[in-house]
């Protein structure tokens, strides 16, 4: 028999499902998006130049972002009742598919070194306008209209926390090389443990039969743990006095390092991938937004797991 606070929970759950579902759809796209420009602005060295630079702390930010706004609004209650999908909305998102064409043939001409001033600003907002016009397809603008109405304050607080989270990120990048170097030997004992013979080119460069990659900052998986240690300080906040203060301390570290430890296994598994169906995969894979679909999967599983173990028992509380 369902309780009265199960059943709270449950129409809770049913009220935010619209938004989930569109929550859902955008970040789908927008890996798809980021899947498909950043391989191509990263595998032809112009991922520190023309501004590209700041797409990949702020896409990790941009998710941060929407995570900490949809648990905002899950805890306040979701009270609006959002507009069904329209063919309006198909509208905007044919207009994203034709921002991202846009972007794509200016880095085009970036690649070729005939890139003026003009090309170079137009392909940075042609990538932006691609985000919009995705979040504005798959949310609906009538809707952002009424849920900004409705929730302005949190949408402020989580804006402000993606900005602070930029800033967060852009530190602890500085550690990447040391988490970068254990990722990298210790996929090549688990290649040498699977008999295919891979050696070390320094500084991070692994080297197999059929090709070679460099285990370099988007795989040394800096970002899915900043990620995460931002997400848990929210929960912290939010639930400091339901959480055990003590389990809240010892399981966060505990936490990171299963993190890290299957960060290491996802990229084995690519190499894997790469070496026994297409060297492309492992490159392309590598370069995108791929270890954000492992991180949220991670921290939904995580939080999903852990979260009742973490709180206070009522034999606890004096």
């Amino acid at each position: 028999m369902l309780t009265k606070k199960k059943i709270y929970k449950n129409k809770k759950l049913e009220a935010a499902a619209p938004l989930l579902l569109r929550t859902a759809a955008f970040l789908v796209l927008f890996i798809l998006l980021s899947g498909i420009i950043g391989p191509r602005i990263i595998s032809h060295g112009l991922v520190n130049k023309y501004g590209f630079q700041i797409y990949g702390g702020g896409g990790k930010s941009l998710l941060f972002g929407v995570i900490v706004l949809l648990i905002l609004v899950y805890r306040k209650g979701l009270d609006i009742k959002f507009r069904a999908w329209e063919k309006l909305n198909i509208g905007w998102l044919i207009i994203a598919v034709i921002s991202a064409l846009g972007a794509w043939n200016c880095i085009g001409i970036l690649i070729a070194g005939k890139g003026a001033i003009g090309t170079q600003i137009l392909t940075n907002l042609y990538i932006i306008a691609s985000i919009a016009f995705i979040a504005i397809g798959t949310f609906g603008l009538d809707n952002i209209k009424l849920f900004y109405k409705k929730y302005s304050k949190e949408l402020i607080m989580s804006f402000l926390l993606c900005i602070a989270f930029y800033g967060f990120i852009y530190i602890v990048y500085k550690l990447w090389g040391i988490l970068a170097l254990i990722v990298l030997h210790s996929v090549k004992w688990l290649l040498n443990e699977t008999d295919i013979s891979a050696s070390i080119v320094p500084p991070r460069t692994l080297v197999l039969s059929k090709f070679g990659i460099e285990v370099a900052k988007y795989c040394s998986g800096i970002e899915s743990i900043a990620l995460f240690s931002g997400l848990y300080a929210i929960f912290a906040i939010l639930d400091w006095n339901k959480f055990n203060h003590r389990k809240l301390a010892y399981t966060f570290p505990i936490a990171v390092v299963i993190l890290f430890g299957l960060n290491i296994i996802r990229i084995f598994v690519l190499i894997i991938g790469g070496y026994y169906i297409n060297p492309q995969i492992a490159f392309s894979l590598f370069h995108t937004y791929a270890g954000m679909v492992f991180f949220i999967i991670y921290s939904g599983l995580f939080w999903g797991i852990c979260y009742k173990w973490l709180l206070v028992r009522k034999n606890q509380i004096s």
